[in-house]
């Protein structure tokens, strides 16, 4: 019984890790004090700035848990829109990481999948692999966690190392 409700969980799980994603839809977010993100259907784009005005801009629209920007807003770094999981093509060369610096929104830095993590290491659910367990922003840059245990960092300064 507990086995049989164990794999229950289990497949419950999985399936919610490989729902679809929900349509497409306008979102702002403030995610620091003085610093408001804008995901805009129409035109499609993503504007960076403080709340009462953007100061600067992508040329494409992205799913909010997609986009992280620097505490000051003068980088945007970009992950894939299926956020922590990937539809992994096989081709460890894959980019799962744009960096991109105001004013013109100059894409400045890429990160390919096997950068972090041996693709072999990641983690499969039903339809996809986890390629990374978590990020946030510290020292200068963000910090990330694969599912091999290993910890990275990617600075401002395009230095991409671990940690």
């Amino acid at each position: 019984m507990i086995r049989a409700a164990l794999l229950a969980l289990a497949l419950t799980q999985a399936a919610q890790a490989d729902t679809p994603l929900p349509p497409a839809e306008t979102w702002t977010m403030e995610p620091y004090p003085g610093l408001a993100v804008t995901g805009s259907l129409d035109p499609p784009r993503i504007f960076i700035g403080p709340p009462e005005g953007a100061v600067w801009s992508l040329n494409f629209w992205a799913r909010r848990f997609a986009v992280h920007p620097s505490p000051d807003g003068q980088y945007v770094l970009i992950s894939p829109a299926t956020g922590n999981l990937l539809g992994w093509s096989g081709d460890p060369d894959e980019t799962v990481l744009w960096l991109y610096q105001a004013p013109g929104g100059e894409e400045i830095a890429t990160v390919p999948l096997r950068g972090l993590i041996d693709p072999d290491d990641m983690q499969r659910t039903v339809s996809n692999y986890v390629w990374i367990t978590s990020y946030t922003w510290s020292d200068n840059g963000w910090r990330f966690d694969t599912p091999d245990g290993q910890g990275w960092h990617l600075s401002t300064d395009l230095r991409l190392s671990r940690r």
